[in-house]
């Protein structure tokens, strides 16, 4: 899961989750020091969909990071699950991690392709804590599956908490994943195996990185994964409009789900117009800036009331431009109702129903306590492992220091805004056999899916590599595996994709 946080940098607005396990505020360089790698093996069975029962090893470690003098600098905490491949069979083994950046892996863990899930549902908000059981649709018979947490989170540590700051930027981070994933292969023989990369919001700045940097060093990519993805930071810059832009077709989804535009034409046909409008009328209004004229301005108010569900007056008011957190504040100020920013069909109430902007997030507050309950005793019970310091769901300490510069394939550094859509591309190059799958949803605004499109039309790729990328939208928000029928029809789509042999 993930929450808002401000950044420092050019006001950018990241998802990252903020609810503790044990002491979130702890920063992680308070946090114990790990221990030396090590691991701990379980055995288990699971009863897939279709009545197969599936035996299967579940693997909790670490895994040990070197340092420039090659010296060990930090330990990698991973969950790994495991089938015995059949014989001459060379399974694929996909990597997961959530994002932030600070963010651990847990709610990928424990709330989607896991043998086992939490099965919170945004369709069933209220009642009893949902508690854990086996996930029958989970990939585990497709692929085995690794768990990755950053290092500051879940139990991953610098061995000085000093030195916690050389993982925290995108470069480092990307450059200690790819030493854990190459130690991983390593330890488990892994090298013949299809390898997969899946990560969600900052997560896929991470997998696009990544990908360049492990087939840059020797290692195959078979596969790119992106959930709710963020790959051009300079889209985000303050007096830019893309944003504006990007924002749009997400309202749009969104009054329309609650009721406060005409639904008769269906959800799919009523983003379809809000799309083109975005890229064209509502482009061309926010071009002209102050210089735009007022027949054209009041035509693009109409327009846009019509699509976001927000009155001409506060359109007026707002200058055709609307921030998220206003949006989610005044679409359902009537009902004295504030919508979600991860997922915008939640809804919740807040103390001061005249405030300009959203102060709560209901979609962070639904399911958090649900997931971080469950793997607590999940880890402890299950799996067998015990640890003498806190499992970190988020470390907010790092986040005001993060390195936001990126130096992609080829150059000029960039010193801030990192735009990793140039890695995937350079990847998808490079690695001509190497595919690409996007899964975002309509109701998301903190990664909206027109940004998305934007950036992945912009990967410069030949005609012949371009069926290799496939995009996927779905009526939901962030956390794309939160409602039943979504998470059968993303399980289904990255089950085909991984599956999927290229000719």
């Amino acid at each position: 899961m993930c929450r808002m946080l401000s950044a420092s940098v050019a006001g950018i607005m990241l998802a990252s989750p903020m609810a503790p396990l044990h002491a979130t505020d702890k920063p992680a360089a308070q946090a114990s020091e790990p221990v030396a790698e090590k691991r701990v093996v379980t055995s288990h069975v699971l009863t897939m969909a279709k009545g197969v029962k599936l035996p299967y090893s579940a693997t909790v470690g670490t895994l040990q990071l070197k340092d420039k003098q090659g010296k060990p600098g930090a330990s990698l905490f991973y969950v790994a699950y495991t089938v015995a491949p059949k014989a001459a069979e060379r399974r694929p083994v996909t990597f997961f991690y959530n994002g932030g950046p600070g963010s651990s892996s847990i709610w990928l863990h424990m709330a989607s392709f896991a043998p086992v899930r939490v099965p919170v549902d945004v369709g069933k908000q209220g009642g009893a804590m949902p508690r854990l059981a086996p996930n029958p649709d989970s990939l585990l018979d497709s692929t085995d599956m690794v768990f990755l947490d950053a290092v500051g989170t879940g139990y991953s540590r610098a061995l000085d908490p000093q030195d916690s700051k050389h993982y925290w930027g995108n470069d480092q981070d990307a450059a200690a994943f790819m030493q854990a994933i190459r130690r991983y292969v390593e330890i488990n023989n892994r090298w013949l195996s299809p390898k997969y990369l899946f990560g969600e919001s900052y997560g896929t700045t991470r997998s696009a990185m990544l990908s360049y940097k492990l087939i840059d060093s020797g290692m195959p990519v078979d596969g790119v994964i992106l959930m709710s993805s963020i790959l051009n930071f300079a889209q985000r810059a303050p007096g830019l409009d893309r944003m504006d832009i990007n924002y749009l077709p997400s309202y749009a989804a969104t009054a329309w789900y609650h009721g406060k535009v005409d639904r008769g034409t269906g959800l799919d046909a009523h983003v379809a117009r809000a799309r083109q409008f975005a890229q064209g009328a509502y482009a061309a209004a926010l071009a002209k800036g102050q210089d735009i004229g007022a027949e054209e301005r009041e035509s693009v108010i109409a327009q846009m009331a019509s699509l976001t569900g927000l009155s001409p007056d506060y359109l007026r008011q707002a200058d055709l431009h609307v921030p998220p957190d206003r949006f989610r504040k005044e679409l359902l100020r009537d009902r004295s109702a504030v919508t979600g920013g991860f997922d915008t069909r939640f809804i919740g109430s807040e103390g001061d129903n005249a405030a300009d902007t959203a102060q709560s997030d209901p979609a962070d507050d639904a399911i958090s306590g649900a997931i971080i309950a469950n793997f607590s005793a999940y880890l402890a019970h299950d799996l067998g492992y015990a640890s003498d310091g806190d499992y970190v769901v988020n470390t907010p300490a790092l986040f005001p220091v993060w390195d936001w510069s990126h130096m992609p394939p080829g150059g000029p550094r960039q010193n801030a805004m990192a735009n990793v859509a140039i890695d995937l591309g350079a990847a998808m190059r490079r690695a001509p056999r190497m595919r690409v799958l996007s899964l975002s949803g309509y109701y998301d605004l903190s990664t909206p899916f027109f940004a998305t499109e934007f950036d992945l039309a912009h990967l410069y790729l030949p005609t012949e590599l371009r069926p290799n990328l496939v995009s996927r939208h779905y009526a939901s928000g962030h956390m794309l595996y939160l409602d039943g029928k979504t998470f059968t029809d993303v399980t289904r789509d990255v089950r085909g994709f991984i599956e999927a042999k290229l000719d």
